[in-house]
């Protein structure tokens, strides 16, 4: 038997299929608030707006993490305490549209930026590496 292509993209295919539906509804509501605030040509990558800030919700707590999940439709993704799966799914996302043996080649460039005074967690600078291959780069803000 066949397996579907969302079996071969996920490690675990029901996670993966509520993130394809949750980026799903960030990019039409995100399609739509700049299409009815202008009448000219857009072009965005609703992909690369969701990974980045997939991102930074591996920092987010409180208030903020519950606001960064509802816009960003997470909420429909996370279904225990622990959220990892969210963010195994996005680096199975982006394994996926970068193997070698496909006919194009696409190139993700993944970095955070953090004021270079601010101490940011270990836990936090590991997850971004280990899910996104990310590495936070320390900025003056300033």
């Amino acid at each position: 038997m066949a397996r579907s292509s969302q079996e071969a993209v996920f490690q675990n295919p029901k996670h993966g299929q509520h993130l394809s539906a949750a980026n799903t509804k960030f990019a039409l509501e995100l399609y739509k608030l700049h299409t009815s605030s202008t009448s000219d040509s857009i072009f965005m990558s609703p992909m690369s707006i969701s990974v980045a800030l997939s991102m930074t919700f591996l920092g987010a707590r409180s208030q903020t993490k519950s606001q960064m999940g509802a816009v960003l439709h997470f909420s429909d993704v996370e279904q225990e305490e622990d959220e990892s799966h969210l963010h195994v799914a996005f680096a199975d996302i982006q394994q996926a549209l970068s193997k070698p043996d496909q006919p194009y080649k696409l190139y993700m460039a993944n970095r955070l930026f953090g004021e270079k005074s601010y101490k940011f967690l270990e836990e936090f600078l590991a997850a971004g590496r280990k899910h996104y291959s990310a590495e936070l780069a320390p900025v003056d803000f300033r």
